[in-house]
């Protein structure tokens, strides 16, 4: 199945689909807040000045992201089987940052 999300002002989002939420932006977001959801995918969602929601990925998890405009603003469509979505504000969120470049595997090393 899917999800479907679509911003409604600046204080709320749509969900609609396996899940079926109306979620609250949170008032400390400065008009940006992170979606979380089941299948490991991260979104961030921000709000310009015409209360336009426009919707970025920032990790793709296992589901396929589609973002599409309608009118002003973005709507976010999830095809997997979502369980839940959670929506924080940027300081109640923390993610790992990478330390540099993998090291690369040498030729011959591993037989």
């Amino acid at each position: 199945m899917s999800v479907m999300i679509r911003g409604q002002g600046r204080t709320r989002l749509k969900v609609m689909g396996d899940v079926e939420a109306d979620l609250a932006v949170p008032a400390d977001s400065a008009g940006r807040c992170w979606l979380s959801f089941s299948d490991g995918t991260l979104i961030e969602a921000a709000y310009g000045e015409d209360d336009d929601c426009r919707f970025a990925v920032s990790e793709e998890g296992a589901g396929i992201v589609r973002i599409q405009r309608d009118g002003d603003s973005d709507v976010l469509r999830l095809d997997w089987s979502v369980e839940w979505v959670t929506v924080a504000a940027p300081g109640n969120a923390a993610r790992a940052m990478a330390h540099g470049e993998p090291m690369p595997e040498l030729p011959g090393l591993f037989a």
